[in-house]
């Protein structure tokens, strides 16, 4: 669930991205996972889901510690970036500088999904994984 105000709008990187919708300071915990909120799905689960929400969740779902997350709010509208202004610890995505409000949010898809990254061929910076629901988390 993201914890700061956000919008959605045009992104220069990829169709639509997140922007801030305010300051967000360096060091400002911009995500975690809420149960009930957030969903993660097994491979069983998400096995047995009807093939329209199966292709909807490989579009904008997540592969987090062998499990599927599918974040219910802006956040799955995060793009990549080899340089982000964000960074994962201790199950929370962090603002890794200050973000001016309007500036698109990014993530470096590597530090979480390899899968989905297979085609960046520079890897990510040593840091802990995401996790899925096991402990707060982009």
């Amino acid at each position: 669930m993201l914890l700061v105000k956000t919008y959605l709008d045009r992104s220069p990187i990829h169709g639509l991205g997140v922007f801030a919708g305010e300051f967000i300071a360096k060091g400002t915990k911009i995500w975690r996972f809420v149960e009930g909120f957030d969903r993660c799905y097994s491979p069983k689960q998400f096995a047995k889901l009807p093939k329209p929400a199966r292709d909807y969740l490989k579009e904008y779902a997540y592969r987090v510690d062998g499990e599927i997350l599918f974040t219910v709010d802006n956040d799955h509208y995060i793009n990549h970036s080899d340089s982000p202004n964000t960074f994962l610890r201790g199950g929370y995505t962090i603002a890794a500088r200050n973000i001016a409000k309007g500036t698109e949010i990014t993530n470096d898809y590597r530090e979480f999904d390899p899968g989905l990254c297979a085609a960046f061929l520079t890897p990510p910076p040593a840091k802990p994984p995401k996790s899925c629901g096991k402990s707060v988390k982009k």
